[in-house]
C-alpha cells in the first residue's frame, strides 16, 4: 500500500485551491467537453466567451501608423476616425443642450422644453472604406466627411427636437446639400437643410434618434430643367443653387426661344426636394420668357459672367 507524505498530500491541496479559484464561471459550463472528447480538446460550441464592453471597443484610430485597425474602426463600408459617447442628464436635455464634436465640424443640438429625460450620445466621424457602398452617386462629391450621431433615450417621440451642423470643407455653399445614407436602399437622401456660409455651415432639424449625414457636392452644373418663378426683389435677378451672387445669366425658354438676362441675388431651388429645377426666376424675369400661370417653363441657362468670389 502507497503512503502519501503528509506535508506533500497539504502542498497538493493548497495547488489545487488556488488554481481552481481562477475558473471563471462565465467562460465555461459545467460540461465544456463531448463525451467522446479527450480533456485536452474543448468543444468550442459549449463555451460562452465574454464579449468586450462598448467602452473596451472604444479605439482610437491612428491613420500615421502603419496598423491593422480592429473589425469595429474598419470595415468594408468605413474608416472611423473619431468617436464621442457622452451622457446627458434629464435637466440638460430640457435647458437645451448643444456638443460641438470633432473641432466643431459637427454641432449636435438638442431643442430646449421639448425632451425631459437622460440620454446618451454616440457621435462617430467617418471617411469612406475603398470600394465603400456608401460614396456619392455618379455627379456628386462628398464636400464633408461623414458623420453619425445615435442617440439613444427614453422618449422616442423626438418632435423634431434634434438639431445638427455639418461643416463643409471648401469655401463657398454653391452646389452643396446635406444628405444622410438610407441603409435599406444604399443611396444618399437629400435633407432639406438651413446654409449658413458665414460659417461655412449647413444646418438641419430632424426628428429621427440616429443617422449617417455628411454635405454632398453637385459637380455637374445643371445647364437644363425648369425655372420657377418668385416675388422677391421685382427685378431682373434669380436663385440658382449652382452660381454666386452677382453671376450673369441668360435663361432661354425652350419652347418660344424667348430669353431673359438676370443677376443672382440669392440660393435656390433646393434640388433635394426639386431635382429638376435649374433656376428660380423672379416673376418680373419670369414674365418676359413665359406667362405666370404656366408656374413652370422649360429652360437652359447659359453663364455669361462670374464674379471673382465663383473662380475656384
Amino acid at each position: 500500500m502507497i503512503k502519501l507524505n503528509y506535508k506533500i498530500l497539504m502542498r497538493l491541496l493548497i495547488i489545487l485551491a488556488i488554481f481552481g479559484s481562477f475558473v471563471n464561471p462565465a467562460l465555461a459550463q459545467e460540461s465544456p467537453f463531448g463525451d467522446s472528447q479527450d480533456a485536452n480538446t474543448p468543444n468550442l460550441n459549449q463555451i460562452q466567451f465574454l464579449q468586450p464592453s462598448d467602452q473596451q471597443k472604444q479605439v482610437i484610430f491612428d491613420t500615421a501608423q502603419a496598423i491593422i485597425p480592429p473589425a469595429n474602426i474598419i470595415n468594408t463600408n468605413e474608416i472611423v476616425l473619431n468617436v464621442l459617447t457622452q451622457s446627458i442628464r434629464a435637466e440638460e436635455i430640457y435647458a437645451g443642450k448643444k456638443i460641438k464634436a470633432f473641432d466643431n465640424k459637427f454641432v449636435f443640438q438638442i431643442d430646449k422644453k421639448i425632451l425631459n429625460s437622460p440620454a446618451i450620445l454616440n457621435l462617430k466621424e467617418i471617411i469612406l472604406s475603398p470600394g465603400s457602398k456608401m460614396i456619392a452617386p455618379n455627379g456628386f462629391q462628398l464636400a464633408s466627411r461623414i458623420y453619425e450621431f445615435v442617440y439613444a433615450g427614453a422618449e422616442t417621440d423626438l418632435k423634431k427636437a434634434i438639431w445638427f451642423s455639418v461643416k463643409y470643407d471648401s469655401a463657398d455653399y454653391f452646389r452643396k446639400n446635406l444628405y444622410y445614407f438610407d441603409d435599406a436602399t444604399n443611396k444618399w437622401v437629400g435633407i432639406k437643410g438651413i446654409i449658413s456660409n458665414t460659417v461655412s455651415k449647413i444646418i438641419a432639424n430632424v426628428s429621427v434618434p440616429k443617422a449617417k449625414v455628411a454635405i454632398l457636392e453637385d459637380i455637374d452644373i445643371m445647364t437644363e430643367g425648369y425655372a420657377s418663378w418668385y416675388r422677391y426683389k421685382g427685378c431682373d435677378c434669380a436663385a440658382s443653387p449652382d452660381y454666386p451672387k452677382g453671376t450673369k445669366l441668360k435663361v432661354t425658354n425652350l419652347k418660344n426661344n424667348k430669353s431673359v438676362i438676370v443677376k443672382v441675388n440669392d440660393w435656390g431651388p433646393d434640388r433635394s426636394v426639386h431635382p429638376d429645377r435649374v433656376i428660380d426666376l423672379d416673376v418680373v424675369a419670369f414674365k418676359q420668357i413665359a406667362t405666370k400661370s404656366q408656374g413652370l417653363c422649360q429652360v437652359k441657362v447659359e453663364l455669361l459672367t462670374v464674379v471673382e468670389s465663383a473662380v475656384k
